[in-house]
């Protein structure tokens, strides 16, 4: 049952605005006053009186104090609900508003990790576009788990990320596979398939610490309480393979680069013996019915992909 506290003044949405709502759920989200003021750059007297304004305006108790922070009542949650779709409209209307402004029809947020960026995505995504002059799709480059949380808030409409994330609450369809292989110069005394701890023992070959397999892969070595020995960076898989084929060190790249560098290159692929080399990939969006006409076109195009390369997992959730 709603707890109830005595109204100063009856309910009505003229009563509270946006940064009402993004502050409530930045405190739901982080479980404290401290957390939302820190994510909203305010002070938590800021905070306290914005949310005593919406208990009073709705005549309810949106949380309970514990031990540990706050958590919302049953009132709490079911304005969370409504606050996120509210937030999420105004956002979309902000993003497709300046599309418009600027000439386009509508703007499309995709995050994808390094791998489907690189080898899937500039095709399909370009042919798209081809086909829809007035769309644009905004891409970056995200480890997995941040696509998913960013999927979830509202700040992206599709995505693509890793079976190893929690994809709870997203509708998700399988996509493509994903093998990550090691690639060595020619002569490099070295023979797969290899655990990640051998890898290590050489100097490696690697992409921008900002990327997603760059992270994916420091963390990797994280675990394993190793630090790698970075001979280089650089910005592609191509340049990647490139260096390699120097012999300058060993690289982890997507087998699918392998195979169409090592066409013109000379350098060996090796496998990898470890399961997180392994890794099936979803494409993801939070509700395929909220999605503009052409963010539904994209998502098309993409599922039609699917079903070229693979048989297709509909068991959207």
């Amino acid at each position: 049952m709603y707890k109830q506290i005595s109204p100063k003044v009856k309910v009505s949405l003229l009563n509270f605005d946006f940064t009402d709502l993004k502050i409530f759920l930045s405190a739901v989200e982080g479980g404290s006053l401290t957390a939302a003021a820190a994510k909203n750059n305010i002070v938590v007297a800021a905070v306290s009186a914005r949310l005593r304004k919406l208990e009073e305006n709705f005549g309810l108790l949106l949380f309970e104090r514990t031990g540990r922070g706050i958590k919302p009542t049953l009132a709490g949650d079911l304005l969370c609900r409504h606050a996120r779709k509210l937030l999420d409209d105004a956002r979309k209307l902000e993003v497709e508003l300046d599309a418009f402004s600027q000439g386009r029809g509508g703007t499309i947020r995709f995050l994808s990790n390094t791998n489907m960026l690189s080898e899937h995505m500039p095709q399909l995504i370009g042919t798209f576009l081809r086909d829809h002059p007035d769309v644009f799709v905004s891409v970056k480059d995200k480890p997995s788990l941040e696509v998913v949380n960013l999927l979830r808030a509202g700040e992206a409409d599709m995505g693509i990320v890793a079976s190893s994330a929690d994809m709870t609450g997203l509708e998700r369809w399988r996509f493509v596979p994903d093998r990550l292989v090691v690639i060595v110069p020619r002569d490099f005394p070295l023979d797969g398939p290899l655990a990640y701890s051998s890898i290590l023992d050489h100097p490696l070959v690697v992409l921008d610490e900002k990327v997603a397999l760059s992270q994916f892969l420091r963390r990797l070595a994280n675990e394993l309480g190793r630090r790698p020995t970075i001979r280089m960076r650089v910005e592609s898989f191509e340049a990647l393979c490139r260096v390699v084929e120097c012999g300058t060190g060993v690289g982890i790249v997507p087998e699918t680069a392998a195979l169409r560098y090592g066409r013109t290159m000379d350098f060996r692929t090796l496998s990898i013996c470890e399961t997180w080399s392994e890794r099936e990939l979803y494409l993801c969006v939070r509700n395929r019915e909220q999605l503009p006409p052409y963010g539904k076109a994209l998502l098309a195009n993409l599922l039609d992909y699917v079903e070229t390369v693979r048989q297709p997992d509909n068991g959207s959730t």
